[in-house]
């Protein structure tokens, strides 16, 4: 008997958080900062959620706030 691998089983796990996250690191770096406000318009993710994302990635040290503007930050905690 053969294995039937439908596409459901092929098609990988994505976490949506992360998913989020990451457009929210690459709308930073292509406006070179920007609020809250333009993040969640430009990426389409909801304010709320935008603002709970920058918190994290501010607290992890990815994320510089600078006034009402948030920019990814000088020195990223990237593993060397």
């Amino acid at each position: 008997m053969g294995t039937d691998h439908s596409q459901k089983d092929s098609t990988p796990t994505l976490i949506g958080s992360v998913q989020r996250a990451l457009r929210l690191v690459e709308a930073m770096y292509a406006e070179g900062g920007a609020t809250a406000k333009r993040l969640a318009r430009v990426t389409g993710i909801p304010l709320p959620t935008v603002y709970h994302l920058l918190r994290t990635l501010s607290h992890e040290g990815y994320v510089q706030r600078e006034g009402g503007s948030f920019r990814l930050a000088d020195d990223l905690p990237l593993a060397s």
